[in-house]
């Protein structure tokens, strides 16, 4: 048993011997610190010590708090993604309707253009054929006056006169018919 307590505080010297350049390197860190940052206690060694694990749990607690925010980031980002690409869809889908409803208003205006250009023509056929209504009108009434010099017609409506020229020109074609034939030598018979 002596041999195994022998033994086991040559390993512990050892294992002094390995740690102490850690003891070292703590007294240097002590000799070099700011004065009043440790507390005032018998063993400036154990108030570094005490610091480093006071230290340590800040930056576990600080290492806990950045992967908790980065699974914040992460999601924050990830709905950003989907509400992006949401609003991108909806923007692309208003886009079609514009287009569509811009098509459809080109097609309404060339449409009404044609129909303004179609009304304008029957318009203006119309103003032609209401000139020429008036024209056929007065000269009907100049050549029933003509005809009809000495007095005023009983009925003024538009067949009377129209039957009076009609006569008027009967009469006419029987008078150049007349005159043909009066001009038109009889043959003679021997």
């Amino acid at each position: 048993k002596y041999h195994e307590l022998e033994h086991r505080q040559q390993k512990l010297v050892r294992r002094i011997e390995r740690n102490k350049k850690f003891e070292k390197y703590i007294q240097q860190v002590v000799d070099i610190l700011p004065e009043g940052y440790l507390e005032l206690s018998e063993n400036m060694l154990k108030g570094v010590i005490r610091r480093y694990k006071t230290l340590e749990q800040a930056n576990n607690s600080l290492l806990q708090d950045l992967v908790q925010k980065d699974d914040s980031i992460d999601k924050a980002q990830q709905t950003l993604a989907e509400l992006t690409k949401t609003k991108t869809d909806e923007v692309l889908s208003y886009n079609s309707t514009i287009a569509s409803l811009h098509s459809q208003l080109e097609k309404c205006y060339q449409k009404t253009v044609k129909s303004e250009e179609a009304a304008q023509r029957r318009k203006v056929h119309y103003r032609d054929q209401c000139q020429l209504y008036g024209q056929l009108e007065l000269a009907i009434k100049n050549i029933v006056e003509m005809r009809c010099r000495t007095g005023k017609i009983k009925d003024d409506s538009l067949l009377q006169r129209l039957s009076i020229i009609q006569t008027y020109l009967q009469e006419r074609e029987s008078v150049f018919t007349m005159s043909k034939e009066a001009a038109t030598p009889t043959p003679t018979i021997p």
